[in-house]
Parts: C-alpha cells; sequence; structure tokens
C-alpha cells in the first residue's frame, strides 16, 4: 500500500480560468461500487487552479456577527474567489494554542468539514489544544450560529447562509481551501513551513485535490474519503491523486456509505505520495472523525517531527497466507491483525461482514492463515490502544478470485 513519490486582486483572475467550470449541488452520497477502468483517468490540476495566484494572501476583517462569536476564537471573513462574477467572502474561524508559541511560531492545520457541516468552533478549539494554529473554514457559503452556548460540540449551533445562499461549488471551494492556507501561512505566529490540511468526508475529497495544487503543506490527512471513484463529482474523483505533491495519509472504514474498501485502493494506488494508511473495520462516519486519535498523531509526526503510526508495505498471497513487511515500527508495535471480509456475494460494499483475528509476526515481516472463503482482506499493525482503534497502519487491500 505503501510507496513514496509533492484575495482580492487573485480573484478576478481567477475568475477568468474559471469560466464554464462545473458547479455541482449535493453532499455525501451512499456508494455500492467505485468505477474503475483498465487505465486510470488523470487530468492536470492546472485546467482549473493557479498555485502562484492562490498563494496570493487574501484579505480578512472581523466577521462581524455577534451570533457567531466563540470564546478564544477569532471570527473571520476572507476574501475568497469570485462566484458569477460576484464578490464571496467566506467565513473562517482562527484559534492559537494557549501556550507559548515555540521558537519559529505554532505548526497549523487548515480544517475542512464534512457534508452538512460548517466551521465548528469545537473542533477548532480541540486542535489548538494539540498545540496547532488552526483555521477552519466554511465551503457552503454560510456561517455557524451558536444557538446554545452552554451545548458542547456541533449540537451548540445551526448554520446561516452568507448573501448569494448556500452553494457548493467544488473549483471554488478547492480554490478558497489554499487561499485559507494561505492565509493561516501569513500569520505572525504561525510558522509557514509546518503546517496540514485536516479534511473529513467531502473534506477529503476536496483534500485530494488541494494535495496536487498547493506543495506548501507538509502534509494532507484525509478522513474517510479522497477515493479513486469515477462516479463522483469529476473535480473529486481521484483524477488528481496522481498528481499529489505532498505526504498524503487515509483513515477509513471497511464499511462506510460513501466510499467502497476497493475505490479507497485504487486511491492508494494512484497517489504520487501516499504516507500511510489506517483501514479499521467499521469506522464510524460523522464529524466526530476530527476526534481520532490517528490524525493528531500524523499531524504531530507531519509537523512536530514525532513518531509515525507504523507502515506496513505491499502484501503478497502466497501458499494460503498474506504477507507484509514492517516499514516501521511506530512507537512500537503491540498488536497485529488480519481483517477480512468472506461476503462476496454482497453487492452492496458496506453492508459486507468484516471480521479480525490475530497475525503473526516474524522479524518484519507480518503474516495470517487465510479463513476458508475469504473474498478481500488486508492486515494491520498497531502501536497503541484506543477508542477507535484506529492507531494502525494497513497493508492494501487483496481481493481474491472466486475459487
Amino acid at each position: 500500500m505503501h510507496r513514496l513519490r509533492g484575495v482580492t486582486g487573485a480573484a478576478g483572475a481567477l475568475l477568468v480560468l474559471w469560466l464554464g467550470a462545473a458547479i455541482s449541488q449535493g453532499a455525501d452520497m451512499p456508494t455500492t461500487t467505485a468505477t474503475v477502468p483498465e487505465a486510470p483517468l488523470r487530468k492536470d490540476p492546472a485546467e482549473h487552479w493557479s498555485p502562484d495566484l492562490l498563494a496570493q494572501v487574501p484579505s480578512f476583517r472581523p466577521a462581524g456577527f455577534p451570533d457567531s462569536e466563540s470564546a478564544g476564537l477569532q471570527a473571520i471573513l476572507y476574501d475568497g474567489v469570485a462566484v458569477g462574477g460576484a464578490a464571496a467572502p467566506v467565513f473562517a474561524y482562527i484559534g492559537m494554542p494557549s501556550t507559548p508559541p515555540p521558537a519559529g511560531g505554532y505548526p497549523g492545520v487548515v480544517l475542512v468539514h464534512g457534508g452538512g457541516g460548517t466551521a465548528f468552533p469545537a473542533y477548532v478549539k480541540l486542535w489548538t489544544s494539540y498545540g496547532f494554529a488552526v483555521l477552519a473554514m466554511d465551503w457552503y457559503n454560510q456561517r455557524p450560529v451558536i444557538t446554545d452556548p452552554t451545548r458542547e460540540g456541533e449540537s451548540q449551533l445551526e448554520r446561516q447562509p452568507l448573501p448569494g445562499g448556500r452553494r457548493q461549488d467544488h473549483v471554488a471551494n478547492v480554490a478558497n481551501m489554499v487561499l485559507a492556507h494561505s492565509l493561516l501561512r501569513s500569520l505572525p505566529q504561525v510558522d509557514a513551513t509546518r503546517t496540514a490540511l485536516v479534511g473529513l468526508s467531502w473534506g477529503s475529497w476536496y483534500g485530494a485535490v488541494v494535495a496536487a495544487i498547493d506543495p506548501r503543506f507538509r502534509g494532507v490527512i484525509e478522513i474517510y474519503c479522497g477515493a479513486y471513484d469515477l462516479s463522483r463529482h469529476p473535480i473529486i474523483s481521484g483524477v488528481y491523486l496522481h498528481a499529489a505533491k505532498v505526504p498524503m495519509y487515509w483513515v477509513a472504514s471497511t464499511n462506510d456509505q460513501n466510499v467502497t474498501p476497493e475505490g479507497l485502493q485504487r486511491g492508494f494506488d494512484e497517489c504520487a505520495t501516499l504516507h500511510n494508511a489506517s483501514m479499521v473495520i467499521r469506522l464510524p462516519h460523522s464529524h466526530v472523525g476530527f476526534q481520532f486519535t490517528s490524525c493528531r498523531r500524523v499531524a504531530e509526526h507531519f509537523l512536530m517531527d514525532r513518531p509515525p503510526l507504523p507502515r506496513l508495505g505491499r502484501s503478497t498471497l502466497a501458499d494460503g497466507r498474506i504477507s507484509a513487511p514492517v516499514l516501521h515500527e511506530g512507537k512500537g508495535i503491540i498488536r497485529t491483525i488480519l481483517c477480512y471480509t468472506t461476503d462476496r456475494d454482497e453487492p452492496v460494499s458496506h453492508l459486507r461482514q468484516w471480521h479480525d483475528a490475530p497475525a503473526e509476526r516474524d522479524g518484519n515481516t507480518i503474516s495470517a492463515a487465510l479463513p476458508p472463503g475469504v473474498f478481500q482482506c488486508f492486515l494491520s499493525a498497531y502501536d497503541e490502544d484506543t477508542r477507535w482503534n484506529d492507531c494502525c497502519g494497513s497493508s492494501d487491500l487483496q481481493t481474491l478470485p472466486r475459487p
């Protein structure tokens, strides 16, 4: 699985590049199969985006909405790209850790929400508590409205559209994420050389595009999606993964209604800069993914030079066993497992039943005997036990032919 292969003034110029670009409305939709052609479809991100223009720092100002204010955070509007010839400011929160900045400034993270979400103050505060400067933007052209500050997390707020109404313009959204990065890097408290993007669900589909445009990131963390799947909208179907310019990490599920294991593996194979992947049986899909320990661990590795998760190499099948080499121990491997499904005849991937069984380690090799009737399988190595069972590195997905 693992191989390493990286505005005000800008808005008007960018609009020329985007005339005729497709605009798509929608949210995450159930997916049953990933469309995989014989030869992968690959596109050039320069068709829609200019990295040089998006590297310009957008102007920003206080948002000015009292019901969007959250203690300890700065609520802003920054100048995004024009949409339909009209100015389209983007709402965002900026948060800083409460501790003194390290030499050079805080490492920075751009948080990108998923379908139905917004810029969540609770998750900004969570990630600032980890020691990161955080910018979380809303890509629906809306803002959060805090209706009950006494409640915690997502339940404390609603969403209010900005002028122009709620929308989902894929080309503009990707551009605005790169602009958000330019803004974050410009802040005096931030170390511009240590930044990462954390995209969740829809945010991970977008992250798979941003990684092909913006080489200034130290890494991109993909929660749930970002696969290669031509049944998706052309912008977010994985056709830019071949051009990824920065290390990419995925934490994803075997049983996700929005993506398939096959589509994820195709994306891993297409990704030019794959760092690692954690495949987890029945991982819950919601904005709770911003809390996954694996994501914090990988961000700390990318930006704070802390130990990575374990990494496994590509697996092989021989004599009824699956084997994979250990490429990195992480903090020290404590557990290894085989994950597998025998539900070959279930066409809907998220309905397949997955199981795990202990795997064996012999030196730098992990292996396991395959149970009868295995359809798909992979190996995982853990260096930490967590609530989400997510601190692992996984080998590539193997799909076995019918006996």
